[in-house]
């Protein structure tokens, strides 16, 4: 879809061109697609919540930017007005019904180049809630703006309800992207940036791939490709990027204790869940104390930007060390450190970092010393007023990454969910079920006695 009434044009921005680097390792544009939806307690008005949807698109306005291909690049613009003339909606009977529509949708391409940057639709669960759903293309909206769309749409909803006024606006993502329009002065000081972030990734220098099924893949690729001493296996097949998500609940008890440590100890959960992840990472691949996860840093420091819908989101490199005689405590803080530092230096593009680790570590563009894309959502009763809400991701079909672990606490039941999305190529359910049991353990275990190092918890786990 190009612009036809004289809109301006720009170029993507940093964040974008992650996306379209994503699109590099996989025949499917699927693959970044964020599909989710929200479903509440209460019946809502289905005729009021379309006309909030439509004054939702005016007030937001990564929904109304478009893509299109200009040569070998891709350039974007934002349409002035763009409205849906009709909302699908759907009344399940159970949830099998439910999931398998919703699956199918989430999995089914958006045709972004003509136009379908996004697709919303309304539906009544198998247990009586009314839900809200979208799929929107990861060039217009990360996580983070999903969660911006559905709370500002049911904030407008409630105006519309209650004849009250409507919420403060939203910030202008057409500010972010021009902003990064030819701006020599953010791409000098991007270019240090990149430069201080290379020098901490490789000061160790080549990180070993850890995979949750253990040294498997890792051997695997060795004897293929007649490579004893390769530690980045070729883990970007683009035909080979057929996934499944698998969601597991923590039980509420064992919730509870996470609950209870958190309020007693001055960490935060990202750090917390990112340890569990982590130990037992080392623990089934042999106990390299070395281990690289993308952590995706929302990138979002100002009110504006917190109120700001479009993609911001980055994925950065943390790369840490814990040694074996490290406690479980010493970790979590040793993990907040590393979070402050790359988050002062968020700002470094995907790109940038991607490039160098190719360059330093004297890998093919099919190659990565990664395995785990991680995001920790800190969602609570509060994120929608108060209201009960369930918050579901959906199967889309096909990813880059080898896992995706999103772990995030449902405001309904107050349990952690823990959702994987694993490519088929690489690791089966059963292998990632076992691996998030024992996270699980590992998590238990640390919390429980949090003066215990890293090597005593591998042991009892």
């Amino acid at each position: 879809m190009r612009p036809k009434n004289g809109e301006t044009v720009y170029h993507t921005i940093h964040s974008q061109a992650m996306v379209q680097y994503m699109w590099r390792y996989t025949l499917h544009m699927q693959a970044t697609q964020i599909p989710a939806s929200i479903a509440f307690d209460e019946a809502l008005d289905f005729g009021v919540l379309a006309r909030a949807v439509n004054i939702e698109i005016a007030r937001n306005d990564c929904l109304r930017l478009r893509i299109f291909r200009d040569g070998f690049g891709i350039k974007e613009f934002f349409l002035d007005e763009y409205r849906l003339e009709k909302i699908p909606y759907n009344e399940f009977h159970s949830k099998q019904e439910q999931e398998a529509r919703l699956d199918l949708d989430a999995s089914t391409e958006l045709k972004v180049f003509r136009g379908e940057t996004f697709r919303v639709r309304f539906f009544k669960t198998f247990d009586g809630k009314s839900g809200v759903y979208i799929n929107v293309s990861h060039m217009v909206m990360d996580f983070v703006a999903v969660f911006i769309f559905f709370r500002d749409l049911m904030q407008v909803y409630d105006s519309l309800k209650n004849g009250t006024p409507m919420p403060r606006p939203m910030g202008k993502y057409e500010d972010a992207i021009r902003n990064e329009q030819d701006n020599p002065e953010l791409e000098e000081r991007l270019r240090k940036e990149g430069e201080i972030l290379d020098d901490w990734v490789a000061m160790d220098g080549p990180p070993y791939f850890s995979m949750v099924n253990g040294t498997k893949t890792l051997e695997r690729h060795r004897k293929l490709f007649h490579l004893k001493n390769l530690r980045s296996p070729f883990v970007y097949m683009p035909l080979n990027d057929a996934t499944h998500l698998l969601k597991l609940h923590l039980s509420t008890e064992d919730s509870e204790k996470i609950d209870a440590f958190l309020r007693e100890n001055p960490v935060s959960p990202e750090w917390l869940f990112q340890l569990g992840l982590r130990v037992y990472l080392s623990k089934v691949n042999r106990q390299p104390n070395d281990l690289l996860f993308w952590v995706l840093c929302p990138r979002r420091k100002t009110v504006k930007e917190k109120r700001m819908g479009g993609t911001l989101a980055s994925p950065m490199p943390w790369r840490q060390k814990l040694p074996e005689d490290m406690t479980f405590n010493e970790a979590l803080h040793a993990l907040g450190e590393t979070q402050r530092f790359l988050f002062r230096h968020s700002d470094t593009p995907y790109t940038t970092i991607r490039d160098s680790e190719l360059k330093r570590f004297h890998m093919t563009l099919l190659q990565s010393a990664n395995s785990v894309m991680f995001s920790y959502l800190p969602l609570d009763e509060k994120t929608f007023d108060g209201r009960k809400y369930e918050f579901s991701g959906y199967n889309f079909g096909h990813y880059v990454m080898p896992v995706y672990a999103i772990i995030l606490r449902e405001a309904g039941s107050g349990q952690y969910v823990f959702s994987y999305i694993h490519r088929l190529w690489l690791t089966t359910d059963d292998e990632v079920r076992a691996f998030h049991e024992g996270t699980v353990r590992t998590l238990l275990a640390g919390i429980a006695q949090p003066d215990k190092t890293l090597g005593e918890l591998m042991e009892e786990i």
